[in-house]
């Protein structure tokens, strides 16, 4: 295994993904709830990322700051400087997509939820000056998001997330894909199988407690999106399915 931890690699092990870092231990989608799931010893760092008024991608998951933040008003609305003047918990600022690059680059794999199309041309560009498309997964409810990554580097890694029935799977096939992120009550047995008969990986979210991470483990999912690491990282420690 090469040092650089990589999409290829993490995908022949079972592997949890830490939602919004840590969310579950710290203040979500901030350095210090990405170092906390990085100390447990997650395979992959979940996070979202909006733009700014001025056009930086910033980490942040509700179209507002109003619930996770000090202060209110639209993340749009509002220019970088404002946004890092504002307490995101514990005295965090909101990070910048490239801190948080920087950050998990190297120790784990980084899946980037585009909540808003304004932040992606920014983001690849990052991505680019750093050479790092083989260690992110970049993820969201749109496919047209994801298009705009592949219209970008047709080898880029997508996941298709949904948390409704329908056709999430065979879209995220058509749209070329590598995964399907799915609210896991919709991560039946029945779907998981015929997703990896079309190749597609299956990491369903959110899942905070083993016996639901069992089952869905069972299914033969290749991995668990979580804000409690500290507990799910006993499902791929251990080979217990019961």
């Amino acid at each position: 295994m090469s040092a650089l931890p990589i999409i290829d690699e993490i995908r022949e092990h079972f592997f949890i993904v830490g939602h919004r870092g840590a969310k579950g231990l710290e203040p979500e989608n901030t350095i210090l709830s990405i170092r906390k799931a990085l100390e447990i010893g997650v395979d992959a760092v979940e996070v979202d990322v909006r733009a700014s008024k001025d056009g930086y991608p910033v980490i942040i998951h509700d179209d507002t700051v109003d619930r996770t933040t000090n202060g209110s008003g639209l993340v749009a609305d509002m220019t970088l400087d404002e946004l890092r003047k504002l307490d995101a918990g514990k005295g965090e600022k909101i990070p910048l997509f490239e801190e948080v690059l920087r950050e998990v680059h190297g120790k784990a794999v980084l899946f980037v939820e585009f909540k808003v199309a304004d932040a992606i041309d920014a983001v690849l560009k990052i991505v680019d000056s750093m050479n790092a498309w083989k260690s992110i997964l970049f993820i969201s409810f749109e496919s047209d998001h994801l298009l705009k990554v592949k219209e970008y580097n047709k080898d880029a890694y997508t996941g298709l997330i949904y948390f409704k029935q329908g056709d999430g799977i065979i879209l995220a096939k058509k749209i070329g894909a590598l995964a399907v992120l799915p609210f896991y009550r919709m991560a039946t047995e029945k779907a998981v199988a015929f997703a990896k008969k079309l190749r597609l990986m299956v990491i369903p979210w959110v899942v905070n407690d083993l016996e639901t991470g069992k089952r869905l483990k069972s299914y033969g999912v290749n991995g668990l999106t979580t804000d409690r690491p500290d507990i799910m990282i006993k499902l791929r420690d251990s080979n217990l399915l019961t």
